[in-house]
Order: structure tokens, then sequence, then C-alpha cells
């Protein structure tokens, strides 16, 4: 597995837990450096379940998610599992003005209510 610098990664119970280390997620230049790092971890790793959780994370941008809809989508079609959580009140207000929370992304609240369900 790689160096990571805009996320941390954990495995808890067979699933891949990526921690967002940024506030904000606004700059161009940060965004671009996100998205291929998540792009690697998504190549070397393969996960079959993931979750991002956002809790360290006040702003971010369009072009993050777009990054998340095309990790899941790799994810997804790779027959896995993607979830996110912890979005704090910007973001989480962010996704539920596009309409993205729990119909196009399944957002939990900690990452202990996220594991809960993958375990299911």
């Amino acid at each position: 597995m790689g160096e990571y610098k805009r996320f941390e990664v954990a495995h808890q119970a067979g699933v891949t837990v990526l921690r967002l280390v940024d506030a904000e997620l606004s700059d161009l230049v940060l965004q671009d450096a996100a998205h291929e790092e998540l792009m690697a971890l998504v190549e070397e790793d393969k996960p079959s379940k993931l979750l991002i959780d956002f809790g360290a994370v006040q702003y971010c941008t369009t072009g993050i998610i777009n990054s998340l809809l095309t990790t899941k989508k790799r994810i997804v079609g790779g027959g896995g599992v993607f979830k996110l959580c912890g979005l704090t009140k910007h973001v989480h207000d962010a996704f539920q003005a596009l309409n993205l929370e729990n119909t196009v992304f399944d957002v939990y609240a900690t990452p202990a209510d996220a594991l809960a369900v993958f375990s299911k």
C-alpha cells in the first residue's frame, strides 16, 4: 500500500476505512492530489468495502464530490460496497442540497454506525 498525504487508511472488520485529513478540500491542486491518491488506493488495494470518513473536512467542492462518484462507480462496479460517514455541517448541507445523501451515497453519522451496517 502506498503512502498517502490527503487521507489515512485503516482496516477494520474487513472494511477499508479512509479518513480524510484536510479541513478544506477547495483548492484545485489539493483536489487533484486527493483524487489521484483515491484512485491509486482503489487500484492498488482494490477494496471490496470502502468507508470514507469526512470527520475532519469542514468544506469541500464539487470536484471532491465528482471524485467520490468515480470511486463509488469503481467500487460498486466491482461488486463492492461504498459508504460515507462523519459529514460535518457544511459538507452535510451541501450533500443534502445536491440530493446526494442516501440517494446516491449511503451516509452515516459516525464510523461506528457505518461499520455496523457493513457487518450485516
